[in-house]
C-alpha cells in the first residue's frame, strides 16, 4: 500500500524536477554556439543532446516502451538498455552520434516536451511499482526514475552552464534527493561489485555512516571488494561521514576535487578510523 508520505516525497521529486527543467531549458534557449567543450568528449551541443535522449529512454523505462529509443539505437533490445554498466559510456556515444541535432534552442523544445509528457504520466502513478533500469536485470521503484532524471538535468545543465560560462548553482535539496533517492537504491539494485574499484577494495572490510546533510543516512560496507548500503544499526562503524549534499554529488560524479570540499569543510570524516574519510571516493568506481 502507497502511504501518503511516500506520495508527498515523490511529488516533492516531481516538483524538484520540474524545476531544474524550466532550468535548463531557460538556460538553451539563451544559448547559441553549441561548440565549445563543455566535459569529457563532448562540446556543450553534444552534452544537450545527451540529455535529450536521457529523457527519451528513462521516461520509457517507466512506462515499459524502449520503442524510441531503439529508433535512435536499433541494434538495442529487450526491456532495459544494456546488459552491462560498463556498456553505458559507449552506449551514450552512439546515441549522441545517431543524431547530428546541436541547435540548444530545438534540443530545449524537445527535453520540454518529453518532461511535460513524463511528468503527466507521473499523475496516479504508484511510487514504488518496479520497472527495469538501464541495466539488463537491475530493478528500481518508478519513482528512482524521476530522481534519476533528476540527476541527468542537475549535472548535465551544469556542464552546459560551464561550459557557457554561465552560473548554475545546484539546490542543496535537489542535491540531496539525487543522492538518496537515485544513486543509493540504483547501487543496492546493482551487483554489489558493479561499482566497486577491486584494486581499491579488495580485502578491505570498512564501514563507513555517511550523514547526507539535509538529506538521508547509509551505511557503505564494503567487504573484500563487495558494496552493500544499509540503513542504519547496531553495526560497528570505522568512519563516520558528513556530507554537503552538493559538493558530495560533485565529488561523485568528478565535477570537482574532493580535497577541496575537504579543505572547506563541505565533507567531514571522524570516528575510529577517520583517515579512512578520503579513501571512501576512490572506493566507488564511475562509469
Amino acid at each position: 500500500m502507497v502511504t501518503s508520505d511516500t506520495q508527498a516525497r515523490w511529488q516533492q521529486g516531481q516538483d524538484a524536477l520540474r524545476d531544474e527543467v524550466r532550468r535548463v531549458t531557460t538556460l538553451l534557449r539563451s544559448i547559441r554556439d553549441p561548440e565549445p567543450h563543455a566535459v569529457g568528449r563532448w562540446s556543450l551541443g553534444e552534452v544537450a543532446m545527451h540529455l535529450s535522449q536521457a529523457w527519451i529512454v528513462v521516461p520509457g523505462l517507466a512506462g515499459h516502451d524502449l520503442s524510441r529509443a531503439y529508433e535512435v539505437l536499433p541494434s538495442l533490445a529487450g526491456d532495459s538498455l544494456i546488459g552491462d554498466m560498463w556498456e553505458l559510456g559507449e552506449t551514450t556515444i552512439l546515441g549522441v552520434r545517431s543524431d547530428p541535432e546541436r541547435r540548444p534552442s530545438v534540443l530545449a523544445d524537445r527535453i520540454e516536451a518529453r518532461a511535460r509528457e513524463y511528468l503527466s504520466e507521473c499523475v496516479g502513478a504508484d511510487p514504488d511499482a518496479p520497472r527495469p533500469w538501464l541495466v539488463q536485470g537491475a530493478t528500481v521503484r518508478q519513482s528512482t526514475l524521476t530522481y534519476h532524471l533528476l540527476n541527468e538535468t542537475v549535472m548535465h545543465g551544469g556542464d552546459i552552464a560551464h561550459a557557457a560560462g554561465r552560473p548554475w548553482p545546484i539546490e542543496p535539496a535537489h542535491a540531496a534527493m539525487v543522492l538518496g533517492r537515485f544513486i543509493v537504491p540504483v547501487v543496492q539494485a546493482l551487483d554489489p561489485r558493479a561499482m566497486v574499484d577491486a584494486e581499491q577494495a579488495t580485502g578491505l572490510r570498512v564501514t563507513y555512516d555517511l550523514r547526507i546533510r539535509g538529506g538521508d543516512r547509509f551505511y557503505f560496507v564494503f567487504d573484500d571488494g563487495v558494496l552493500r548500503i544499509e540503513d542504519p544499526s547496531p553495526r560497528k562503524v570505522d568512519c563516520h561521514l558528513s556530507a554537503d549534499p552538493v559538493a558530495m554529488l560533485m565529488v561523485l560524479w568528478n565535477r570537482r576535487s574532493q580535497w577541496s570540499a575537504i579543505a572547506r569543510g563541505k565533507l567531514l570524516a571522524w570516528g575510529r578510523k577517520p583517515w579512512w574519510g578520503p579513501r571512501f571516493r576512490t572506493l566507488i568506481r564511475n562509469p
